[in-house]
């Protein structure tokens, strides 16, 4: 069997290091710090001679981890999210109107270039071509973590326990960079060393089961070292706020294992029956049969965390409303997703300061409808005192009965600009509300932008564009940010997950409920009655999706994430929506202009709420044509160049 060459360069050029202010951020050192490059080279010998130059290797480990806003992840702009039912593209440009919408996608045109897959399997050139950065792929990342776990002994001047920590956390960015590839492929090869020169890898595609048992043991190994602390303390956030820490490796194996113990993989029937069958023979995109006791292990790994959380002082926490209002909620909730190092936030990704910097993409492309919500995420949102949205019977009415933008979940605020008087957005607020009413006013930056091609311009991670030289003119986003890998309301949603799925579901309710505080909402079950959320499973895990939605869409493509491990067919095939909110006059006419306090007429108060269904410039093939959809997008390509070189790669059913 022909096998694989996978070379690693071991020269870097000392012009390429730079400082630290805090883990991860303005990392340059690229690959050329592991390649020989012009200036003084450096062989692998010095990479290991001193304790400086190991941790730049080690900040370039956290460098690989994923961030689904960077250029080198994204869709030639274009974020994955919007492949799921919250959010949908209309940039035009992007992989996501050329290649997923149209359906043109196929395996052979998935990794040319701007890689166009969801992800990219290998570099452009080849595993050989690690020094491509235009994308990086899982095994840029896998090769660093490797280097450093195989090497860091031979440091002198460190010590002991610094090395032993140092490999714990290679281990869980490597156990991370392995999830990424099972929530895209499913089995991968498992590189379980550095490999130099001319070795080879002599292992082709593991199955399902190896590849997580692989991807676990890292993270085991990472929990038992006792160098590990569980958290950093207070005084270390400033500097190194988004360094692994044993409750990472104890959160990750709960989220890993929630993904494959669903129905993707965890199941008596493959996700997909079409040609190929490879992968599915040699159950390396599904177990082969459903077990229970796979939901079991994601309650143990819950209640593991739970557990080594209090032994903590419960350092891990929620970030609570300073104060009991609405305005109180959307700080906290806010604060929990995007500012750095908060005690809710358990992985967090550093790549960028701020989101307005030059090559993140919702900053960049916002504007230009590329991450625009839709209505169907909008009806996730519940209203304020906890009851299931049920505003639709108030569309169409000239005018609304209701207002159906007041008294909502406070998260909704926070995730979409929507028709509300008191909506701080740029110069906009009480005083100058916003319009966003067919030829109503709505400038972002001083410009008509088509921000909101659905009704909904986004407003999570976004939020008013921070001033900066970008042309942000806002006056919220003035933070350093963070990607919220995983959060302590994720743990909490996991473990309701895994209770339904094992029929605890007074016990799955509570876990909801805890989450669904946070922001002043009413429980699940009492609010909700109709839905007999006690006794039954199948509303409770819809519930539980919903609430996903709600708290951790946007997040690293949460959503469309669970719509794979749940195989929500329908909802990737249903035709999505966007609003068209009209004012009225007295006469209840339309009035398709904007408003100014100049006019001496008080703010408009009376609206009409009309649903579309979306098709613009980049229409999904679904919509009209839902039979050409196929289980095969569940799972993203294997590129066939990698394949032939037969060194034993498979391809995911449905693919050629």
């Amino acid at each position: 069997m022909k096998i694989i060459k996978y070379i690693l360069g071991t020269a870097f050029t000392i012009s390429t290091f730079c400082g630290m202010t805090s883990c991860v951020d303005q990392i340059r050192v690229g690959d050329s710090f592991l390649e020989k490059a012009e200036g003084e080279d450096v062989n692998e010998d010095l990479i290991f001679s001193k304790k400086v130059y190991t941790e730049y290797l080690l900040w370039q480990c956290y460098e690989g981890l994923y961030s689904p806003f960077k250029g080198c992840y994204t869709l030639n702009s274009g974020v994955m999210e919007a492949l799921s039912d919250i959010m949908h593209s209309e940039l035009g440009w992007d992989e996501l109107g050329r290649m997923f919408y149209t359906g043109n996608l196929t395996a052979a045109n998935a990794n040319p270039g701007w890689v166009q897959s969801r992800f990219a399997f290998i570099s452009q050139g080849g595993i050989q071509n690690m020094s491509n950065q235009s994308k990086r792929s899982i095994w840029n990342c896998v090769r660093d973590c490797e280097l450093l776990i195989d090497n860091i002994h031979r440091v002198p001047d460190m010590t002991d326990a610094e090395k032993a920590r140092y490999t714990a956390e290679a281990k869980i960015i490597l156990a991370c960079k392995y999830f990424d590839g099972i929530r895209h492929f499913g089995g991968l090869p498992i590189v379980d060393h550095a490999f130099k020169g001319e070795d080879q890898m002599e292992e082709g595609r593991s199955s399902i089961d190896k590849t997580v048992k692989f991807a676990l043991g890292l993270l085991e190994e990472a929990i038992a070292e006792p160098n590990l602390p569980w958290n950093l303390p207070d005084s270390d956030l400033a500097t190194w706020a988004g360094r692994m820490t044993k409750a990472s490796a104890v959160g990750l194996k709960a989220k890993l294992l929630c993904f494959v113990a669903s129905p993707i993989f965890n199941s008596d029937t493959p996700y997909c029956t079409e040609e190929p069958q490879d992968a599915v023979e040699a159950l390396q995109v599904w177990y082969g049969n459903y077990d229970q006791q796979r939901w079991k292990d994601v309650v143990d790994a819950c209640e593991e965390f739970f557990r080594m959380n209090a032994e903590n002082g419960n350092y891990f926490k929620l970030v609570e409303a300073t104060s009991q209002t609405e305005q109180g909620y959307r700080e906290a909730y806010r604060k929990a997703y995007r500012a750095r190092g908060n005690k809710e936030t358990i992985i967090e990704v550093h790549d960028r300061v701020y989101l307005t910097d030059w090559d993140q993409c919702p900053g960049n492309v916002w504007h230009t409808g590329a991450c625009a919500a839709t209505l169907d995420w909008m009806e996730m949102f519940p209203w304020s005192d906890g009851k299931n949205f049920d505003g639709q019977k108030y569309y169409n009415q000239a005018p609304a009965e209701v207002d159906i933008f007041a008294n909502r979940d406070p998260r909704l605020y926070e995730t979409m600009v929507v028709q509300k008087r008191d909506y701080q957005y740029q110069y906009y607020g009480s005083d100058n509300p916003v319009q966003m009413w067919v030829g109503g006013e709505f400038k972002v930056c001083g410009s008509d932008w088509a921000c909101k091609p659905w009704g909904f311009p986004t407003y999570k991670y976004v939020l008013d564009l921070g001033s900066d030289d970008q042309g942000g003119q806002g006056i919220i986003d003035n933070e350093p940010m963070q990607i919220a890998y995983l959060r302590l309301s994720e743990i909490y949603l996991i473990y309701a997950e895994a209770l339904a799925e094992c029929g605890r579901n007074r016990e799955a309710i509570e876990q909801i409920n805890i989450v669904r505080r946070r922001v002043g909402l009413g429980d699940i079950e009492v609010k909700n009655p109709e839905l007999n959320l006690i006794s039954n499973k199948e509303n409770l895990i819809n519930e539980i999706m919903r609430e996903r939605a709600c708290e951790l869409g946007f997040e690293c493509e949460s959503r469309f994430h669970d719509m794979n491990r749940r195989l929500l067919v329908n909802d990737f095939k249903k035709h999505l929506r966007g609003m068209n909110i009209y004012r009225l006059n007295d006469n209840n006419e339309r009035v398709e202009k904007p408003w100014s306090a100049d006019s001496g007429e008080p703010f408009p108060t009376k609206f009409e709420y009309v649903p579309f269904e979306i098709q613009g410039a980049n229409p999904r093939f679904v919509w009209s044509n839902p039979e050409r959809w196929s289980n095969k997008w569940i799972l993203a390509p294997l590129p066939p160049d990698e394949i032939n070189k037969n060194y034993g790669l498979t391809q995911n059913p449905g693919w050629y």
